[in-house]
Order: C-alpha cells, then sequence, then structure tokens
C-alpha cells in the first residue's frame, strides 16, 4: 500500500476510535447470525459500528439476482448503513444481515442530526467517514473495469485475507462479481 492509503486508514481507525467514544453511553446490540439490520425497502433510520462479528449488504439485481455488495467488519470496515437511505431518507435498495453473530452500536437518524448539528467535531468526523467511504467505493469501480477476475480474487484476498476463512465462497464471488466456480479454480491457483 501507498503511504497515502496507510495514512487513509490509520484515519479512519482514530476516527472509528473517536465515534466509539461518543457512542460509549450507547448498549451494544447483539444480532445472531442472518439476523436483519436493514431490509429491502425500509428507510434507514440507524447508522452502526460492528464491534465483533461480521455483517453484509446485498441487493437484488434487475434479473432478480442477489449480489453481496458490501462487509462490514472492524476495523477498517465497522461503519454499518446504506447510505443513500440513510442520509437521502429513501428506501433502501440494500439488505444488510449479520453474517455471524455480532455485536454492534448503533445511533438513530435523529440521534445523529442532533449530534452532528451541535458538535463540529464530530459532523467532521463523519465528513472524514464519507470521504474514506467514496475513495473506497471509487476504487472497486476501478476494479471492476480494469482487473481481470484472477486479479480481483487476488487483490482481495491480500486487503481482506481474514475474510476468505469466514465467509463461503460463493459470497465472495457474488461481491467479486464472478461465478463461484470461477472464484474457487483461481483460489486453488493461488
Amino acid at each position: 500500500m501507498s503511504t497515502g492509503v496507510n495514512d487513509l486508514f490509520i484515519g479512519y481507525n482514530q476516527t472509528l476510535m473517536q465515534l466509539k467514544e461518543y457512542f460509549a453511553e450507547i448498549a451494544p446490540v447483539k444480532l445472531k447470525k442472518g439476523e436483519v439490520f436493514l431490509d429491502y425497502g425500509d428507510q434507514s433510520q440507524k447508522l452502526g459500528i460492528v464491534l465483533d462479528g461480521l455483517l453484509y449488504s446485498s441487493y437484488v439485481s434487475d434479473n432478480g439476482q442477489e449480489w453481496i455488495s458490501n462487509f462490514f467488519y472492524p476495523p477498517n470496515h465497522a461503519i454499518i448503513s446504506s447510505h443513500e437511505s440513510f442520509l437521502l431518507g429513501k428506501k433502501s435498495a440494500e439488505s444488510i444481515r449479520a453474517y455471524e453473530n455480532s455485536t454492534i452500536i448503533f445511533i438513530s437518524k435523529s440521534e445523529y442530526d442532533a449530534l452532528t448539528t451541535q458538535n463540529s467535531q464530530l459532523e467532521h468526523m463523519v465528513r472524514v467517514i464519507a470521504e474514506e467511504s467514496y475513495v473506497h467505493a471509487l476504487k472497486r469501480v476501478y476494479d471492476f473495469q480494469s482487473l481481470t477476475a484472477s486479479q480481483r480474487v487476488r487483490k482481495f484476498i491480500s486487503e481482506n485475507g481474514d475474510l476468505v476463512s469466514r465467509v463461503q465462497r460463493q459470497h465472495i464471488a457474488s461481491y467479486l462479481g464472478i461465478h463461484r466456480n470461477i472464484f474457487t479454480r483461481i483460489l486453488h491457483k493461488i
């Protein structure tokens, strides 16, 4: 990784720790594997942080196929949100569920609005996280457009190696936009 990217993740971790401090008074919530944080068509009213465990988001494409769009886990991917729904008040095109038993904390949209209005430091932290999220999403788009399936698998493993043992192959393949058989074939070659 370049120094700039390392700095980005260090900043993210510092921001995440500050957010945890703001939410220290909030009792953690346990989600069981498969339990819903946000369902398709619901308006997102929660912004969460994964303390322990793993969640994932998915969407259904026009042809009816469900695709994994994101994984949420500490420390670098701990913010849980369907941003479009949460920020714009739209019905969610995504579902967010616990992939394994997880512990999270969350605040409501009204609490979020009140906190960011009252506290410029928190508003700044949220902006930093949003910017980092945008950069991450943009890099993912570039990867889809420019990398082969083999390159996407190798990059995923190098950046998220711990998930390979926690997530079923078909779900990683879905996240990478490839068929699970192709993912398995590539994995065996590595």
